[in-house]
């Protein structure tokens, strides 16, 4: 990175905002998108020069990140994809214990453990909803 640019804290947190934003959200800045040339609404926007057009290692890492995020989310819908399945295969609601030993069975690579099934089941209300304690049903 740019030394003179570490000096400045609100270059700092702008590069923190743009990092958050590419890690969290997959969103890069518009001077990294096709097209773009300006820099409106930029956290670096007032920084001179701006890193991220100077610096082609921090332009790479931007990249790594959103790429991991694209990975995560890809996965994710991958995952729920299975879940909707096996839901749909048995047509009844199932407890989500049962519902991760099925999941596990029939893509045991996609997921971590039973508990990463129930928090999927848990936190995607408008894929799944609660018919009972700890038993779910699609939303559809």
């Amino acid at each position: 990175m740019l030394g003179s640019s570490d000096a400045d804290p609100g270059w700092w947190i702008g590069q923190r905002e743009i990092e958050r934003a590419a890690a969290f959200n997959g969103q890069l800045p518009m001077c990294m998108l096709p097209y773009a040339s300006d820099c409106f609404g930029c956290p670096l926007e007032s920084a001179s020069p701006c890193p991220v057009r100077v610096d082609a290692d921090y332009r790479s890492y931007l990249n790594h990140l959103r790429g991991r995020y694209l990975a995560y989310e890809r996965k994710r819908i991958e995952q729920l994809d299975v879940l909707k399945t096996i839901l749909r295969r048995h047509k009844l609601p199932l407890h989500w214990e049962y519902l991760a030993l099925l999941a596990i069975r029939e893509a045991p690579t996609l997921f971590a453990s039973a508990h990463s099934i129930k928090a999927l089941v848990h936190f995607n209300p408008d894929k799944f909803r609660m018919v009972g304690e700890g038993v779910f049903a699609l939303a559809e």
